[in-house]
């Protein structure tokens, strides 16, 4: 975006929030800012609009997920084979790194922009909340906090997405200055940052936002993070109180639940967990901190965090859980999500325009006849027998009611599996072995995966190699092997003068 919205313009959002109350924003369609943040209604809506933005197609709903960022991992077959041939040419071109293609230079700038225009609005919320007393808020201070929170750690979320699209990774020692860390609602570009000062501003937002959400999450509103009406805690019921909130409704109102599709005490620990990986050794402790109280408390003892059940994995594709929702920790919504995915996948006499690569070989070792792996058989599909083209199941549309309205929407963004292969990783830099294996099964073993890594794992690079394998096969098609490949500065698969995307030439991100 070129330039600053001194109006918030909800008009457009308006089209998108249809059927989900969580994201409701009211019909008075474009609302001068002063009016806008005159009550703590207008700052529901200014945080709404801003989660339905981030779901659009622009960003998550298919650039930053199935779409180019997945064909730059190299997830997509873009060569003249018969199972390459008719994959959609802006697919091929970000699969080949031309970045600036008559197909792939405006989506760039359209990640740019969409991305800096997000985080505006919030630094133009977070301003004028500073000015909002208490009082015009439903719930007062623990409301204010609240919204101050999730708007604080999206801003850093949003912001880690973009060093980690337009800046080199901190493992290759980067030097100069890359882009802006933008926390005031102004024209001016802002002053582009190193790497290294970049993260701690990152970190710094998500460890303001913590302890707010934190607050709510655990102290004034948990009902609204787990099967808080069910005797017991378990981690697929927890999940549906999360994203599919409508029946367990209490009288503080839909604002306060749907927490998976909102950044919560839990997602800022995992983006807490994530960021530090990627900042680096020196960071380790943070990341590793922050992922066991994950694992440990969230997962182990309160059992809110846990894996989808072979049973809804290995149903049926109309009651399936493709997405194995269950594991994810905070998502993107965009209503039309399934339906504009099989636009795309489908080509004429349904060819397939994404054709997934290199899958026989991704899961040979653990789909030989005595071992198997749920996410071959149930979340990736083949077209027939004879040209062995695969294809993702996670967008597909489902018909039965629950698996529609959790999963048909969902882009996932961060993932229980995630924070396991971090504490994985990280027991592989302390020459953990034996721990980095355990914390690598919990998630193997979810997926069905049987082969025992105990067996063949024997060192570090070993592990490592595990890893990479596992990772490869959670994010497929979710824009998560980019980063993770130059994170790792893994050359073979993301050369490093491929890694990092041109800034548009329009480089005002306001």
């Amino acid at each position: 975006m070129r330039k600053i919205l001194h109006v918030f313009t909800l008009s457009l959002l308006l089209t998108v929030a249809g059927g989900c109350g969580w994201l409701d924003v009211t019909p008075e369609n474009v609302i001068a800012q002063d009016d806008l943040f005159s009550t703590g209604y207008g700052f529901r809506n200014a945080l709404n609009g801003v989660y339905l933005k981030i779901g659009e197609n622009a960003l998550y709903g298919r650039n930053l997920s199935w779409g180019f960022l997945s064909a730059a991992g190299q997830e997509y077959v873009t060569d003249a084979s018969v199972q390459g041939m008719n994959t959609l040419q802006e697919f091929k071109d970000a699969a080949a790194f031309q970045y600036n293609s008559s197909t792939t230079e405006g989506v760039v700038q359209e990640i740019w922009d969409s991305q800096y225009s997000a985080i505006a609005n919030l630094n133009n919320l977070l301003s004028s909340l500073e000015d909002c007393p208490a009082s015009e808020f439903a719930y007062g201070e623990d409301e204010k906090n609240l919204i101050r929170g999730e708007a604080l750690a999206l801003r850093a979320f949003l912001h880690f997405d973009l060093l980690r699209l337009f800046a080199p990774a901190p493992a290759t020692s980067p030097s100069g200055a890359w882009i802006p860390y933008r926390t005031e609602f102004e024209a001016s570009a802002g002053t582009p940052l190193g790497v290294t000062p970049f993260l701690e501003k990152v970190i710094a937002d998500i460890s303001t936002a913590m302890p707010l959400l934190k607050d709510f999450d655990t102290r004034m509103h948990p009902e609204a993070m787990y099967s808080s009406m069910m005797s017991s805690a378990t981690p697929h019921w927890c999940a549906r109180y999360r994203f599919e909130s409508r029946s367990y409704i209490d009288n503080m109102g839909q604002f306060f639940w749907y927490r998976g599709w909102r950044m919560n005490y839990m997602a800022s620990l995992a983006l807490m967990a994530r960021v530090c990986l990627y900042a680096g050794k020196p960071y380790y402790p943070n990341a590793k901190a922050a992922a066991r109280e994950l694992y440990n408390d969230f997962a182990t003892t309160r059992r809110w965090l846990g894996f989808t059940p072979s049973e809804n994995i290995t149903a049926q594709s109309a009651n399936r859980f493709a997405k194995l929702s269950d594991d994810v920790i905070l998502a993107a919504y965009h209503k039309d999500l399934a339906a504009e995915y099989e636009g795309v996948l489908w080509g004429s006499n349904n060819i397939i325009r994404m054709p997934l690569n290199g899958i026989p070989e991704l899961y040979a070792s653990d789909n030989t006849g005595i071992y198997a792996d749920y996410r071959l058989g149930y979340t990736i599909s083949q077209s027939n027998a004879s040209n062995r083209t695969y294809y993702s199941r996670k967008y597909l549309v489902s018909s039965d009611q629950v698996v529609e309205s959790i999963e048909n929407p969902m882009i996932p963004l961060i993932r229980f599996s995630e924070v396991c292969h971090i504490l994985a990783e990280i027991a592989a830099s302390e020459n953990d072995v034996k721990g980095g294996i355990s914390y690598l099964e919990t998630v193997r073993r979810a997926r069905g995966a049987e082969r025992s890594l105990s067996l063949s794992v024997t060192d570090t690079a070993s592990l490592m190699d595990e890893i990479t394998l596992d990772a490869r096969k959670e994010y497929i098609c979710e824009g998560g092997m980019f980063f993770f490949y130059k994170r790792r500065v893994l050359t073979d698969m993301l050369p490093l003068d491929a890694a990092v995307l041109p800034i548009p030439k329009s480089e005002n991100p306001l």
